[in-house]
């Protein structure tokens, strides 16, 4: 049932309510096939903080790793946003927010963990709830977010108090993604990869 809640209605969601912390947010995702508000710039006061925004049914989320130790958007960021899907309340998901260092350290947990076995070449997931098992090493750090809330995705305080910022974000032209540029991005996020690093190759038999 909660297919229906598609992951641009989540992340808009997350934009509400880190309106409603006082934040004013600006999408900077840009690029085929990279979401919109899937990277944000939060500011409030002095304060400006680049977040990278995760959605997941399941918890677990990924960020490939770089031949230089560094990690695509991961290491760019200030705070990673991790947005989950109730299982059992479709209609609400689960907004936390964790210092890129916690995240980070869980990754590099993980890429240890698959080097140690001869397996760094697989992709990376972590969950922040603890998972069992070697594949899933680096997870069980949701103690450790900066704070987290479960909201309704619409019709709650977040979705009716929607200000200018999001409320302009709805109205604005933008750009709809073509069916290839939807399944690489479906692609990149099972494969924990870049939209970029993924051909497609169409044949049709006559």
């Amino acid at each position: 049932m909660a297919d229906w809640i598609k992951d641009d209605d989540i992340r808009l969601a997350v934009v509400r309510l880190l309106e409603e912390k006082g934040y004013t947010v600006t999408n900077t995702a840009s690029g085929s096939g990279v979401p919109r508000y899937s990277r944000v710039i939060v500011e409030k006061g002095r304060e400006k903080l680049a977040c990278a925004i995760k959605t997941t049914t399941g918890g677990r989320i990924s960020f490939t790793r770089a031949p230089d130790g560094s990690y695509f958007v991961l290491s760019d960021a200030d705070r990673v946003i991790h947005a989950c899907r109730s299982q059992d309340e479709p209609s609400k998901v689960r907004i936390s927010m964790f210092d890129k260092s916690t995240v980070l350290d869980a990754f590099e947990a993980n890429h240890k963990a698959k080097v140690e076995r001869g397996r760094e070449h697989i992709p990376s997931w972590v969950n922040p709830e603890y998972e069992d098992g070697w594949r899933l090493t680096g997870s069980g750090f949701q103690e450790k977010a900066l704070w987290s809330e479960t909201v309704e995705v619409s019709g709650s305080k977040a979705a009716n108090s929607a200000t200018s910022t999001s409320s302009a974000a709805l109205a604005e032209p933008s750009h709809e993604p073509g069916i290839m540029e939807r399944v690489k991005a479906m692609l990149a996020e099972h494969m924990g990869v870049q939209p970029e690093l993924i051909e497609i190759d169409v044949r049709v038999k006559l």
